[in-house]
């Protein structure tokens, strides 16, 4: 039944093609702006991500035109290598040297060139007695003075030679300088020895472990020993204790001497023999015996040497080492195991001094360092050139600096220096490694903790200068997220830090740009990086929003359109690159959601922006002229516009507001944009509905009338038609009206839309087919065409299609939404409606399509009259009509049959089956009238059936096949000859006589029996009799008749004896009656059995009742008793007897029925 309900390929059928008639307006709204709105979230690139080939040239343009971001990519030689613009001369990762990009997050003033003249006051920190020619002086002298493998005469001249130059000193005072220098005492040196720890040592005790403990010397001086705390029972012993052993002669010529020791505590004989237990193996049982005999006879306990190592200080470097020793003892070659030790030396000096001489000899040696080499903004990384380096360490070793306060004094020095040449945020990162887990233990009033937060705030800016300047110019994409990287991890250690009360790091003078809302609240970190990446935003909306927008004066609706899509299509970039970039960082390092804090101040701007634009260009919007339902015009609207760039506005800010409802949980502003739109999608449905009857008008002109292909039964207009459903249901699925009760006014009006679409197009097709052949007069034989039924089954198509595609509209969807919303009965009405509305038009296409198919009818109902009326006069000759008229209901039923699909076939069928009925009745009627033979109607009937066979194709079943079975019926009693119409009258009157559940006359009983020679029949008894007599009662006999008289001419009438005055009379009476083979075989045969009332004289009888039983009915139970209704017969309106009455020429027919009126009126 649905075999042809199924959607095929959209093919040209012809060469104009209908797209070209609207400009390919639906094409537009359904599948192009479909694609055009999903704006691949990677389509807009910022340089960040490399661009695509296949990105669309409009795209690039609109981003080169438009973001200050354009022209990103870094350019690099072939000669400098892949890494070449990211690697520092030292081998560290740095920032690109491009001009362009060292001033990117510049936010002060170029770097100021410092000159001899005041470098005292510019770098150099107010300290007591302590100016340049001082810190020079004590440079000297550690040169003169140094300690450490790298000391030796040549390298002391370079090194003052650097020196001078760094410091920026004239001959004449060097020469005084050095010359003081020279004559102060040598410095006291100290050596500095961390014992770490030992592995795999020697065991000495029998449970194959060892107590070691480490002695430490110096060869010069071995009275004067050091020794370490025991671990006990261990071969992989950790210490990490220090010691600090002076040096009285030259450094470079002693020699220290570390050994590693087993501790035996002294125990008795017993405390030994207890031990046994714990023994490991044979030489641990020796080991144990040995002992418990030594103590036995001397009561001695010495400690066992495990093993030494020899350490010449002259091998130690300024900046100290930390190295492996192998144990070892005499000649042996055994291993004995290894030790770890950090080794350094010193000088004695006073510690706030050289921590002050170290900040001020940083600054001058990284001043000096920037001069020299010329190097950008963020590129120094903390890699002096070696004489610098050797200079730093020398003085950082002399002056006995720890780690943590020669990194203070790197983050005092750089972060000055910072605020003047902008130096790589890496070196900032490991200092504050070093810096911030000593700084969290410390007092916030400390010195220190000074110098750090001053530090800080010197830092600062240019972090969040970072954070505010991530979209600037000529950036290179590697640097940027290395930038932001580093900057984060000091912004999350730094906010980890309590800030003390005194210390403001967020002064007003420097940090306008930060949001206070008016109060005195204090700022901390993350408000301040919230308030940086807004304030970033910001200004790169500015800078959008002012490069989007035209200059003209008076800007057109479009013009405003394609300003909001170009503003929202570059916020959208700006988005994408928060997420692809930055949002792993900020919530990996400060547990933010950047792309969030974007889209919530991007948010509110939009909606400002947008909110005005759009409403202004729905108001200006004008109303169109949609045709009513009686379709008697349709509008031109060639010139209107079509709201395209509108609606890609609508598409661009739900897939916006989308994107926002996933990034954020707040409340967004711009979720609410829809309103803004409903003017403008009552327009666009007004448009469509206007397009759509221009375009199925269209359809349908071109249309051939020819199925797509061989596998379904309909045509292109169909196609096209359904197309057109299909574009408006994708512009309904990507409106998405979120508002139910919007959605159900604009679904409730498309379905509207669709439904009178439907009807118009059921109206086209039918006018169009309807002029395909015209009958002037039943002479004209009515041609049957493909054409004919094509259009049937494109209106049925589309009627068939119509409820699935309003499901596929979410009509279900919004009625339950709408149910929530309101209530169940609003509902439930809402609902009713719709299906109203689709019923009605599915309704007026069937009328349609029934209208059509009884067209059809009509026109084949002359021929078809014709060759029955000519069959029923001529069937028993030749006739050549008659082949002809065959053949033509041949052929018109074979092209119904091969071109209608099954529901239509059966649909034509029926109205054929109607207008034959009506042709059998008027023939039937006239020929009655005119007194034909029964040899008319039998040739009618026979030609009836002859047809019948004809339309029997398929399983196709007429639903008139009752009807026709009754006309069939008619023709079969006008075809029989008087007697066997009779005969069949008693046929019926038996047929009666079964169905009566009690007679009001009686019941008469029975036995019969058929054999072989004829008939044994015995009246048994009646029942109830009708009383006849004035006395209540009756004398009854029976009168037996064989029918039909004509079969039965041989057998007289039978009767049983009279019971008098009895209602209930027992007869008790047998008949043989002999009867020819033929007759006992008719099962028709019937047996009247006529009950009267005998009168007082016997002069005449009294008709009371009759029964009937046929032969068949005695066949059926031979030998047993059978009690039959009585009944009278009754002149009604049987079909037999009016056959009977319309031979009113027939003396028997005439007769019989005179005598039936006789009796049933007596």
């Amino acid at each position: 039944m649905t075999r042809y309900f199924r959607r095929p390929e959209i093919k040209i059928y012809k060469k104009f093609r209908l797209q070209d008639g609207d400009d390919g307006f639906f094409e537009k709204f359904g599948s192009l702006l479909r694609q055009k709105s999903q704006i691949d979230e990677g389509v807009l690139k910022t340089s960040l991500a490399p661009l695509e080939e296949s990105s669309q040239d409009g795209d690039e343009e609109i981003y080169e035109k438009f973001s200050p971001l354009q022209g990103e990519k870094s350019q690099i030689d072939d000669s400098t290598g892949a890494e070449g613009s990211d690697t520092s001369p030292d081998g560290t990762s740095q920032f690109s040297q491009d001009p362009d990009f060292s001033n990117t997050f510049d936010t002060e003033s170029e770097q100021a060139s410092i000159s001899e003249k005041d470098i005292s006051t510019k770098v150099l920190d107010a300290a007591p007695v302590m100016n340049v020619t001082d810190l020079y002086e004590e440079i000297l002298f550690e040169i003169y003075n140094n300690i450490g493998c790298e000391n030796n005469e040549e390298c002391t001249g370079t090194l003052v030679e650097f020196v001078q130059e760094a410091f920026k000193i004239s001959n004449s005072t060097h020469l005084e300088i050095s010359e003081a220098a020279r004559q102060k005492e040598p410095p006291n040196v100290r050596l500095n020895v961390e014992i770490i720890k030992a592995e795999n040592l020697l065991s000495k005790d029998s449970n194959g472990l060892s107590d070691p403990f480490v002695t430490l010397y110096l060869e010069s001086n071995g009275s004067h020993r050091y020794n370490s705390s025991v671990k006990p029972a261990t071969l992989n012993p950790i210490w990490e204790e220090h010691f600090s052993l002076p040096i009285a002669d030259n450094a470079r010529d002693e020699v220290l001497i570390v050994e590693v020791w087993d501790f035996d505590a002294a125990e008795t004989v017993k405390e030994k023999v207890n031990k046994i237990l714990d023994v490991k193996g044979v030489k641990g049982l020796s080991k144990l015996m040995k002992e418990i005999a030594v103590t036995a006879s001397s009561g001695k306990h010495d400690n066992e040497l495990i093993g030494r190592a020899a350490i010449t200080l002259k091998s130690i470097p300024v900046s100290g080492l930390t190295v492996w020793y192998n144990l070892e003892k005499g000649g042996k070659t055994r291993s004995r195991g290894s030790l770890l030790v950090n080794l350094a030396l010193s000088a004695e000096k006073n510690k706030n001094v050289a921590v002050q001489e170290h900040k001020n000899l940083l600054k001058l040696l990284l001043m000096h360092e920037l001069e020299t080499s010329q190097v950008a903004n963020y590129w120094w990384s903390g890699k002096f050139s070696p004489n610098a380096e050797l200079i730093r360490s020398q003085h950082a070793a002399q002056s006995g600096l720890t780690p943590f306060d020669c990194a203070l004094s790197q983050w005092h020095a750089y972060s000055t220096i910072h605020e003047t040449h902008k130096l790589n945020f890496t070196l900032f990162n490991s200092i504050l490694d070093v810096v911030v887990p000593v700084i969290n233990c410390m007092q916030t009033d400390s010195e220190d903790v000074k110098t750090f937060w001053d530090g800080v705030k010197r830092l600062l800016p240019s972090c969040f200068a970072v954070l505010r300047k991530l979209r600037a110019k000529n950036t290179s994409d590697k640097n940027i997220v290395r930038a932001l990287n580093e900057v984060l991890d000091i912004l999350k250690k730094i906010k980890d830090l309590e800030v003390p009360e005194n210390v403001d790091i967020f002064p007003k003078s420097v940090y306008g740009w930060i949001h206070t809302n008016g109060t005195d609240e204090t700022c901390n970190i993350d408000t301040a990086i919230i308030d940086a990446i807004n304030t970033g935003a910001k200004e790169w909306l500015e800078h959008i929003v002012e490069g989007s927008r035209q200059t003209k004066t008076h800007e057109t609706d479009e013009e405003k359109l394609q300003y909001i899509i170009k503003l929202i299509q570059l916020v959208r970039s700006d988005l994408q690159r928060a997420m692809e970039y930055f949002d792993k960082l900020f919530y990996h390092k400060i547990q933010l959601n950047y792309s969030a804090i974007l889209y919530l101040f991007y948010d509110s701007k939009l909606a400002e922006i947008c909110k005005s634009i759009i409403i202004d260009v729905c108001n200006n919007i004008k109303r169109l002229d949609v045709p009513d339902d009686q379709f008697e015009y349709l509008p031109n609207i060639d010139n209107v516009n079509m709201g395209t760039s509108l609606f890609e506005v609508y598409l661009i800010l739900k897939r916006y507001v989308q994107l926002g409802e996933s990034l954020c949980s707040e409340p967004l502003e711009l979720a609410s944009f829809y309103p803004w739109f409903e003017r403008g999608v009552t327009h666009w449905l007004d448009i469509s509905i206007i397009k759509a009857l221009n375009r199925i008008q269209k359809a349908i002109d071109l249309d051939q009338l020819k199925a797509v292909d061989e596998t379904v039964k309909y045509s292109s207009s169909a196609v096209d038609t359904l197309s057109i459903f299909y574009q408006i249901k994708i512009f309904w699925q990507q409106l998405d009206w979120p508002e139910v009760e919007g959605s159900y006014t604009f679904v409730a009006k498309i379905i509207n839309d669709i439904c009178r679409c439907c009807i118009f197009y059921a109206q086209k097709m039918s006018n169009r087919v309807e002029n395909f052949a015209l009958i002037g007069d039943n002479n004209k034989m009515f041609v049957l065409s493909q054409e004919w039924c094509i259009a049937i089954n494109n209106m049925d198509y589309i009627r068939q299609s119509l409820p699935s595609f309003i499901k596929e509209l979410g009509t279900d969807d919004i009625i339950k939404r709408l149910g929530e919303y309101r209530t169940n009965l609003e509902a439930e009405r809402c609902a009713s409606t719709i299906t109203a509305v689709i019923e009605n038009a599915r309704d007026t296409e069937r009328n349609q399509i029934v209208e059509l198919i009884e067209i059809v009818a009509r026109k084949m109902a002359p021929p078809i009259k014709r060759y029955l009326a000519e069959g029923a006069e001529v069937l028993a000759k030749d006739s050549n009509s008659m082949d002809q008229l065959m053949n033509y209901l041949e052929g018109s039923l074979t092209t119904l049959y091969e071109t209608l699909n099954e529901v239509n076939f059966g649909r034509i069928l029926d109205s054929i089956w109607s207008e034959l009925a009506i042709i059998m009745y008027d023939l039937i009627q006239s020929n009655l009238d005119k007194r034909r033979p029964p040899a008319f109607f039998q040739n009618l009937n026979n030609t009836l059936q002859t047809m019948l066979d004809c339309f029997k194709m398929g399983n196709i079943e007429a639903s008139d096949v009752k009807i026709l079975s009754a006309i069939q019926s008619r023709l079969e009693l006008y075809s029989l000859e008087t007697a066997d119409l009779i005969h069949q009258y008693y046929m019926d009157r038996l047929e009666y006589q079964k169905n009566q559940t009690s007679s009001q006359y009686g019941q008469l009983t029975i036995m019969a029996n058929l054999t072989d020679s004829g008939l044994v029949l015995n009246i048994l008894n009646a029942r109830n009799l009708l009383a006849m007599d004035s006395n209540g009662t009756v004398d009854s006999f029976v009168k037996i008749t064989f029918l039909p008289t004509i079969r039965f001419n041989d057998v007289s009438p039978l009767k049983t004896n009279v019971h008098n005055k009895n209602c209930f009379p027992l007869y008790d009476q047998e008949f043989r009656i002999n009867l020819s083979e033929p007759q006992r075989t008719d099962k028709n045969s019937l047996i009247l059995f006529s009950i009267k009332d005998k009168d007082l004289f016997g002069m005449s009888s009294q008709y009371i009742a009759e029964s009937y039983i046929s032969f068949a009915d005695i066949e059926a139970a031979p030998g047993e008793q059978i009690m039959m209704n009585l009944s009278r017969p009754e002149y009604t309106d049987s079909d037999a007897l009016r056959a009977l009455e319309y031979r009113q020429g027939d003396k028997q027919a005439k007769d019989f029925v005179k005598k039936l009126k006789n009796r049933s009126f007596s």
